[in-house]
């Protein structure tokens, strides 16, 4: 038996394992740059919304998700800190 196997109809490969093919996965995950922001949210989801953080985990969107979240949260901390600044003075 070989090792490996296209199907051209799916457009899949096929890695042997043991008795079964089994099909090779991967996830286009985005690189994760997120920080203080994007790992409260990521701890927030897995406490308090399991069901979407295990979606976006099992769709290779968490990454993403947390990244943007992050950018997001500093953005908005930037601005407030504009709008202290200027009452300020």
């Amino acid at each position: 038996m070989r090792k490996q196997i296209y199907d051209e109809k799916k457009g899949m490969s096929y890695t042997l394992h043991g008795d079964y093919y089994l099909p090779d996965l991967v996830l286009n995950e985005e690189e994760p740059t997120y920080g203080k922001y994007g790992m409260l949210r990521k701890q927030f989801l897995k406490e308090h919304r399991s069901a979407r953080y295990q979606y976006l985990l099992l769709t290779g969107k968490l990454n993403e998700h947390l990244n943007q979240t992050d950018q997001e949260a500093r953005e908005q901390v930037e601005m407030l800190m504009k709008q202290m600044e200027e009452k300020r003075v």
